[in-house]
């Protein structure tokens, strides 16, 4: 009989295991996240000609981050990681941050609130959607920005929608 306890307790032990390792599991993989994105960044910042092409990884990783994790953290993630992202890349920072700090913010927190439903053609609507409204604030606020903008708000729509269609939902599965 005394071999129950060590079997119970054992059998504890390896839920409680289990559990940690599930839970810790999302964390790693969040911070796996943000260091991708990061990593991005700060080779962006040394190869400027490519940055201009809008390849970047935190509209993926926000919308990500909001789904997997909720509205506040992928609101709160997509401020944070879109002022890194800038910094590290060398970005311009200038009146183009009164509407792309509030448009990712306003992502993460849709993205948490849609869920799993913005797999898709919904995704995709939301990250054009994006860089249409980019263009459009840019060219009424700062004109002389908009030849650079309309390059970027393009090759970004392709990268980013791209990325998404291929991989997000195998992603999202994977981690749930």
């Amino acid at each position: 009989m005394k071999l129950d306890w060590k079997i119970y307790s054992s059998a504890v032990g390896i839920l409680i295991l289990i559990v940690m390792v599930m839970f810790l599991g999302k964390i790693f993989f969040f911070f796996l996240i943000a260091l991708v994105t990061i990593l991005i960044a700060v080779i962006l910042g040394f190869v400027q000609p490519v940055k201009y092409l809008g390849i970047e990884l935190v509209t993926l990783s926000t919308i990500l981050v909001g789904v997997v994790y909720g509205p506040v953290l992928g609101g709160v993630y997509g401020f944070t990681i879109l002022l890194t992202h800038l910094v590290l890349g060398r970005y311009y920072m200038g009146s183009y941050l009164m509407w792309v700090i509030p448009e990712y913010i306003l992502l993460g927190v849709l993205s948490g609130i849609f869920g799993a439903e913005i797999t898709g053609y919904l995704g995709v609507s939301f990250i054009i959607g994006m860089n249409f409204l980019n263009v459009i604030f840019t060219f009424l606020v700062e004109n002389e920005r908009f030849v650079k903008e309309l390059p970027y708000a393009i090759g970004n729509s392709a990268i980013n929608s791209l990325l998404f269609l291929q991989f997000f939902s195998s992603i999202v599965n994977f981690i749930d």
